[in-house]
């Protein structure tokens, strides 16, 4: 006699084919060829671009499980807020502790639905940082159950959310104990001068990672006697940053190294924090007027601000100078960043640098 197909092999082989119609038109299907990671399946995420999908660099992957009508009718699943489903506790951690992310996909047949969650946001829920703790379970326990929420349903519109997840190599050389995911000493490297629109999207960016928070927006003609500034891609706005804002200076950081002495020079960590005013110069051709920012020092003052963050798209000196000595002595801090400055702030901000790194161009670069 040959081997029997039997109702639980035909219930899987129904919804697994019924996965991978709803996701086909996200990816392109990953599968192992023999069933040893106790995964089911990959998808490696594609991004529309118009007619056409561009295949993208993050993979994600899906463990199935299904429930019969007759294990949970439709009105218990219709009055549940979460399903519990039972899964061997090793595969848990292996699936938490993965670097690519992956997700428990539930079929309900009663609603020929699927709930689908990623499995490090139901471990966070329910066991939090304890769930790896060796006394959290006890020494011979196999199972646990995981409860899945019931308004997790696999829509397309979910399914697109997948995209915001990112993978990165960190088997590269660390920074600090970092891993960056890239090999580009934040300290020693330089910018090119960058397009004016995308030099400020860049900046904001990494404002928006420190949670800066504008509450005004005003002329940045203030700055500037004489000069409008209308297409030199000027924004000035006061506010709070909630994250501290951290760089170093290039000025005052050592590239070489001697004859004897491979130690170098760091050059002292600038910080901003808290109320805040910030500058940002996409296309740097006015300089600003000692009065005039004596005046708006004194403005911004009287908000409690003594701070200002200056951002401009040029390795020029002298506009530095022209800042940093226009707000000395007027009780507001203000150490400007310029394009070597900069990539301090964008190489440690992983998130800004992968989403930015095919626009920018670097001057110098020194690796890690």
């Amino acid at each position: 006699m040959g081997p029997v197909i039997g109702k639980q092999d035909e219930f899987e082989a129904l919804y697994t084919d019924k996965f991978r119609t709803l996701v086909r038109e996200f990816g392109e299907f990953v599968q192992y060829e023999r069933d040893r990671a106790a995964l089911d399946i990959g998808l490696h995420l594609t991004t529309p671009t118009g007619t056409q999908r561009r295949v993208s660099h993050t993979r994600i992957w899906f463990q199935l499980k299904g429930l019969h009508k007759e294990t949970l009718p439709a009105g218990d699943y219709q009055r549940a807020r979460d399903i519990g489903v039972p899964v061997r506790l090793d595969h848990l951690k292996f699936w938490f502790a993965s670097p690519e992310p992956i997700y428990l996909a539930l079929y309900v047949e009663a609603a020929d639905t699927f709930l689908v969650e990623d499995v490090r946001e139901l471990v966070y829920r329910q066991w939090g940082e304890d769930f790896l703790a060796p006394e959290t379970f006890g020494g011979g326990q196999r199972e646990v159950t995981v409860r899945i929420r019931t308004d997790a349903v696999v829509t397309p519109e979910r399914v697109a959310l997948m995209r915001r997840h990112q993978s990165m190599r960190i088997d590269g050389p660390f920074f600090r104990g970092r891993p960056l995911g890239h090999r580009l000493d934040p300290l020693r490297c330089s910018l090119k001068r960058l397009e004016p629109g995308v030099y400020v999207s860049l900046v904001q960016h990494l404002l928006a990672v420190h949670d800066y928070r504008a509450t005004e927006t005003l002329r940045p003609a203030a700055l500037f006697p004489g000069s409008e500034v209308v297409d030199e891609h000027a924004l000035l706005t006061t506010g709070r940053l909630y994250h501290t804002f951290e760089w170093v200076p290039q000025l005052f950081t050592e590239f070489g190294t001697g004859p004897t002495d491979d130690f170098r020079v760091e050059g002292t960590p600038q910080f901003a924090h808290g109320p805040t005013a910030v500058f940002i110069h996409g296309d740097p051709r006015s300089r600003p007027g000692a009065e005039s920012l004596h005046a708006f020092a004194q403005s911004i003052l009287k908000k409690g601000i003594r701070q200002a963050l200056v951002f401009a798209n040029t390795d020029d000196y002298d506009y530095f100078g022209a800042f940093f000595g226009g707000f000395r002595g007027t009780g507001v801090e203000c150490m400007p960043q310029l394009l070597g400055d900069l990539a301090y702030s964008l190489l440690t901000a992983t998130v800004v640098y992968l989403k930015f790194r095919e626009a920018v161009t670097w001057e110098w670069t020194t690796y890690l």
